[in-house]
């Protein structure tokens, strides 16, 4: 990773991108023992920096076997998204309008990060700042066993005593998450809110500003 950071990726960037952001995992912090670890990516980062040239960059420390990488690339995608505040401001009248609790936005082929959510009400699950992850990792899990029975993973609905949850592709970079309490909204409707808005969604997600 050092070597080409060093030699390919700023040397190209000065040349050809001066304005480019730039963001360096450093991965398998797993392989490293846990009290070296910060210690350790302070290093690699220090190291990193000082071959950066021009550019401020942005260290991740990361590893598959837990939240870091979900965490990484969601941090990334939300300083990429030029428009995430507009997508946030139609997400939260998305969920108003359906009387939801929360809306969320996962990437669609790999869930491996959220792009945008919108919480109405609040409860002790909106607490656990590592829901998402949490979430993302049942759907991988579905999605596979999906595949190993020659299946594929479209939408599902989840029913509880308290709450329904309604995922259902939405963009054509993205699923979405609806959790709601009031048990009076008919699925249905949220079905139909959801395509209505599908376009305008879909133009937010691609706008160049």
């Amino acid at each position: 990773i050092y070597y080409i950071f060093k030699f390919s990726c700023i040397k190209a960037l000065t040349e050809f991108s001066k304005n480019a952001k730039v963001f360096v995992l450093i991965h398998k912090m797993d392989l490293v023992m846990e009290e070296s670890r910060e210690e350790i990516f302070k290093k690699r980062k220090a190291q990193l920096e000082e071959k950066s040239g021009i550019f401020k960059i942005k260290c991740y420390p990361t590893s598959i076997w837990e939240a870091s990488l979900y965490k990484a690339w969601t941090q990334i995608v939300s300083e990429l998204s030029p428009n995430k505040a507009g997508i946030e401001k139609s997400l939260k009248n998305f969920a108003e309008a359906c009387e939801a609790n929360e809306v969320v936005l996962f990437e669609k082929n790999t869930f491996l990060l959220c792009f945008a959510y919108c919480t109405i009400k609040e409860d002790d699950n909106t607490n656990d700042d590592q829901r998402f992850e949490k979430i993302s990792h049942i759907i991988k899990k579905f999605k596979l066993s999906c595949m190993s029975s020659n299946s594929s993973f479209k939408s599902m609905v989840i029913e509880t005593k308290n709450y329904s949850a309604y995922m259902d592709e939405f963009t054509s970079a993205t699923y979405i998450l609806v959790i709601l309490s009031n048990k009076k909204v008919s699925l249905e409707l949220l079905k139909l809110n959801a395509a209505l808005c599908r376009k305008s969604f879909e133009e937010k997600l691609n706008a160049d500003e």
